[in-house]
């Protein structure tokens, strides 16, 4: 008697719980920013401190603005969902999924037959002396319909994610399919890229080899840039707290010679 063959188990994936209950932590402390920022400028205001307040009021201005930003980062993390069973592949893609891409959200189940190919491209943004790269990844249908699907960022640095090749891989093995590399385009990276950045058509052709190592350069001396600053402030805070400490000072009169 034939044996049939046996049907792959369902797969359900989620970004990792420690990623978005980081995202979570940080959400939560980008919105009590804000809020300390507006009592500070109402306390400078009583006191009739008008520059102070002044100065008070765009800090929490711009934090709100960067509130909002981490918290569609926390909510795409939080929401998106893929379920990969024997024959479909159900997508619940939240809009927040990118923060460059503007892409609708997304409740689908699809069929691995409607699946033409699973497509990837580096996307390199440059912002104020500064580059950043990441890569994107979107389901191309039978009937040449585009889905973004998410994107891994902080390419080329110390921060960079990889959460979702192995998924993206999985989902073109189960089309039948292959995930295809559409090389590297550049979109405009706004104002650090958190304003006005303008993700580049999904048809933009790739840069030239020169250009790709140049901007992969330029993203790989941001990262380290960033992360100089990162341990820069940790160091002085850390030491800062050591010099605060009890029992650090030498008591009255004692000092060193």
């Amino acid at each position: 008697m034939a044996r049939t063959a046996a049907r792959p188990a369902t797969h359900v994936f989620r970004i990792p719980l420690s990623v978005r209950i980081g995202s979570l932590i940080g959400t939560v402390i980008c919105a009590a920013v804000p809020i300390i920022l507006f009592a500070l400028t109402l306390v400078a205001v009583l006191r009739r401190a008008w520059a102070p307040a002044l100065v008070a009021l765009a800090c929490a201005v711009l934090m709100t603005a960067l509130a909002r930003y981490v918290l569609r980062d926390c909510l795409g993390k939080w929401r998106i969902r893929l379920i990969l069973a024997a024959d479909t592949v159900t997508l619940d893609l939240p809009a927040g999924r990118s923060l460059i891409h503007r892409p609708p959200a997304q409740h689908v189940m699809l069929p691995y037959a409607d699946i033409a190919a699973v497509e990837t491209r580096l996307e390199a943004f440059r912002t104020s002396g500064m580059a950043i790269m990441q890569r994107a990844y979107g389901l191309r249908r039978r009937d040449d319909a585009l889905i973004f699907l998410f994107e891994e960022r902080a390419l080329a640095t110390g921060f960079a994610s990889a959460m979702f090749s192995a998924i993206a891989n999985e989902l073109a093995a189960r089309a039948g399919t292959a995930v295809t590399d559409l090389g590297i385009a550049e979109g405009d990276g706004g104002v650090l890229a958190v304003w006005g950045t303008h993700a580049p058509d999904w048809a933009a052709p790739a840069l030239s080899p020169a250009r790709q190592r140049s901007l992969w350069a330029r993203a790989a001396a941001t990262g380290a840039a960033a992360a100089g600053a990162v341990s820069a402030a940790s160091g002085a805070w850390l030491g800062g707290f050591a010099r605060r400490r009890p029992g650090s000072e030498p008591p009255p009169g004692q000092t060193g010679s």
